[in-house]
């Protein structure tokens, strides 16, 4: 346990700000828990497949194209773009991928395809903050480590006699090889 895992997907917030409903669903009977929670993604399935979101700003334009919410359902509204994503994710691979194809919304899923969450905005913003701090965390662990075992080589070569008559030290070797090549140019 002395390595740092770096969190994955599912280390996020995924169980909050959205809700799931059948694709039959009328745009009415969501409007309850959108005036409630604005923010929630509405997220459409059917049977166990997510096949689309719905957010209050499609609602709004839906009316604003003449809908009507009482007999409008939420599969003839919804974005389709939808990227799955496997819990246990790291979370640099899974920002990769959701910027490469920058869906209308991100599920995840564990690794039999369920469904086991909302991967939101916000998640998405507190995510590349908690992979900032890890990567920290994880070089500054790397360079005390590197710190400690340098240390330890250099007690070594102490006591190596012969290291220290050769002054070990490559770098001035490498000038040595310069000068005389640099002399003959002449």
């Amino acid at each position: 346990a002395s390595d740092m895992q770096e969190p994955t997907i599912a280390d996020m917030s995924i169980m909050d700000e959205h809700i799931v409903v059948e694709s039959k669903t009328r745009i009415s009977s969501i409007c309850n828990n959108l005036s409630v929670n604005p923010g929630n993604a509405v997220l459409v399935k059917k049977g166990s497949e997510i096949l689309g979101v719905v957010t209050a700003k499609d609602i709004f334009r839906a009316m604003s194209e003449g809908a009507n919410a009482a007999k409008l359902r939420v599969d003839k509204i919804m974005r389709e773009e939808i990227l799955a994503i496997r819990g246990d994710t790291p979370l640099s691979k899974g920002l990769d991928k959701i910027s490469e194809s920058n869906p209308d919304a991100i599920i995840v899923v564990d690794e039999s395809d369920n469904f086991v969450g909302y991967f939101s905005l916000r998640d998405y913003r507190e995510s590349t903050r908690k992979l900032e701090a890890y990567q920290l965390m994880a070089a500054r662990l790397k360079r005390s480590k590197s710190a400690i075992t340098e240390k330890i080589e250099k007690e070594e070569s102490k006591s190596d006699l012969l290291n220290l008559l050769l002054g070990g030290n490559e770098d001035e070797d490498d000038d040595e090889v310069d000068v005389p090549s640099m002399i003959s140019l002449e």
